[in-house]
Parts: structure tokens; C-alpha cells; sequence
């Protein structure tokens, strides 16, 4: 009963830890209060008595027991617990890993096709602010441009009017110069001489270039005539109201001869504002004849005075 009682007292002594207070005795089992049981009076009798001590000690070994059986079974439930969480843990650590590794995949592969559509976007827009800048330069050597054509084109149009100011001058002079061509002259000018307008005519349709065409071209043509001597037959008043054929010389467009085919009567002429103005003179119908000679070359070249009118 002793040594039993003793190994009692040994186990319980090792699985309950026993603390006195002033005023109570606690029993702690593995850092848990198992027991606090205040100290009265009949309480420390019960202790001092042996008998019920043991009693006292063999109930706390079993309470004890039941204690240390249940921390086992609890402990041995909690690390299969805690192992299969353990496990769990793991198998969703490794499938969180791996979506990470998915997901850093997905988005390196993302992040470099992003760096290539904005590699291309950048080259995109240097290209095109190089174009930009070309156009610009362009853009202004077109305005440049524009200006200075519309500089030419406001001082071709100064330079026309004044053309055209002066083309009517011109004009008008050539129609008065008309009225005192040689007959043989006016034949040649007729078709320009018909393209000139008509004084206060609508010249809006007609160019500053024909008006100056039409102009210079008969001017051309009554230089060449002022350098020329013209013969040819004409219908000239021979004095007392009557007509006959003779023959006429122009010299340029300023002097004119005639005398008849019998070379009795002669005249001179000169041009005026309403044509030409004849009058018979017979001192020159002999000197005629021979300039008439001359010119078909049946003598010889010599010098004829004619009498000469200068206005």
C-alpha cells in the first residue's frame, strides 16, 4: 500500500504542479488550472489525515489521467488536423505558384508585345512628325510661292491695264494712219486693220496680246512700205471734171506721182486725214516718164527730180 501510495504520489507529483496561497491550494496541469480549492479549516484536516489524503491524491490521479488521455487524444487529433491543413496549404501554396508563374508569363509576353506596339507607335509618330515637318517646310515654300505669284500676277495685272491704256492710244493713232495709206498698203493691213476695235466698243473679251498683235502687225507693214517705191494703176481726176487711168507712184507713205499713159498730164500727191489729196501738175508728167523708165529698167539708172511736199 505504501510503495503504491508512493508511485501515486511520484506520477501525480509529475503531471499536477501543487500552488499554495495564503488563503488557497491550486493544482495546475500543464499550464492549466485543473483544481483551486480554497484553504478552511476542515480542508487542511482532510489533508493532514492520511487516509483521506490518499483518497484525495488517488482522485487527482485519475482526474489526472483522464486529463493527460484526453491531451494525448486531442494532440494526436490536432497534428492529424494540422497536417492535413499542412497539406492543403501546400497543394494551394503550389497552385498559387503556379498561377503566378501563369500570370508573370502571360505578362512578360504581354508587356513585351506592348513594347513592341509602342516601339512602333513611337516610330509611328517620329515618322510621322518628320513628315509633318516636310509638309510644313513645304507648306510655307507654297505660301512663299503663292505670294510671290501674287506679286507677279498684281503687277501683270498693273502692266495690262496700263497695256490696255495704252493700246487704245494705239490704236486710235493706226486708225487715223489707215485713212493715209497708199491703196496697195491698205490692201495689206485690211485683215488686221478689221480686227481693231471700233472707238468705245466693248473690249472686254479681246486680250492686251491681240490688241498689241493687230497693232505691231500693221505697223510692221507700213515700215516696210515707207522703204518701198510702189507702182500701179489708178483712177485720178485729170482736171476739168474728168477721170482717167494713170499710173501712180508711191514713194513710202508720204509722197505720190501719177501721170497718164500719154504723159501729157501729170500730178502730185499727198496724204491727209480723209485720204489723199491730188492735184495736177504737168510740169512733173515728163519727169514721170522717165522715173516710169527706170523703174521697168528699159534705161539706165539716173537721178529724177521730183518736187517734194513735207508736212
Amino acid at each position: 500500500m505504501t510503495a503504491r501510495l508512493k508511485g501515486l504520489c511520484d506520477c501525480f507529483v509529475t503531471l499536477f504542479t501543487f500552488g499554495f496561497g495564503p488563503h488557497d491550494l491550486t493544482i495546475w496541469h500543464r499550464g492549466e488550472a485543473v483544481l483551486k480549492r480554497p484553504l478552511t479549516r476542515d480542508f487542511a484536516i482532510l489533508l493532514v489525515n492520511s487516509s483521506a489524503l490518499c483518497s484525495w491524491i488517488a482522485l487527482l490521479f485519475v482526474v489526472g489521467a483522464r486529463l493527460t488521455h484526453a491531451a494525448e487524444v486531442s494532440a494526436s487529433t490536432d497534428a492529424g488536423d494540422s497536417m492535413n491543413q499542412t497539406r492543403a496549404m501546400l497543394q494551394k501554396w503550389s497552385e498559387t505558384e503556379k498561377l503566378i508563374a501563369a500570370e508573370r508569363h502571360e505578362w512578360e509576353q504581354g508587356k513585351a508585345l506592348l513594347e513592341g506596339r509602342i516601339s512602333l507607335v513611337q516610330q509611328s509618330v517620329e515618322d510621322m512628325k518628320k513628315k509633318m515637318a516636310e509638309a510644313q517646310a513645304k507648306l510655307a515654300d507654297a505660301k512663299k510661292r503663292a505670294a510671290e505669284v501674287e506679286a507677279e500676277k498684281q503687277q501683270a495685272k498693273e502692266a495690262s491695264e496700263a497695256l490696255l491704256a495704252t493700246a487704245a492710244e494705239m490704236e486710235k493713232g493706226v486708225r487715223a494712219l489707215i485713212t493715209r495709206m497708199p491703196p496697195n498698203v491698205k490692201e495689206k493691213v485690211k485683215v488686221l486693220a478689221d480686227r481693231i476695235p471700233k472707238e468705245d466698243a466693248d473690249v472686254k473679251n479681246i486680250t492686251a496680246a491681240e490688241r498689241y498683235q493687230n497693232v505691231l502687225g500693221i505697223l510692221n507693214e507700213l515700215n516696210k512700205a515707207n522703204l518701198e517705191i510702189a507702182s500701179l494703176p489708178e483712177i485720178h481726176d485729170v482736171g476739168n471734171g474728168k477721170k482717167a487711168e494713170v499710173k501712180t507712184i508711191y514713194v513710202g507713205l508720204g509722197q505720190g506721182y501719177f501721170v497718164n499713159e500719154a504723159g501729157s498730164i501729170g500730178g502730185v500727191g499727198t496724204p491727209g486725214t480723209d485720204g489723199w489729196n491730188w492735184t495736177t501738175d504737168p510740169s512733173v508728167a515728163k519727169k514721170m516718164i522717165e522715173v516710169i523708165e527706170v523703174m521697168k529698167k528699159t534705161v539706165s539708172a539716173k537721178l529724177v527730180e521730183l518736187p517734194v511736199t513735207i508736212e
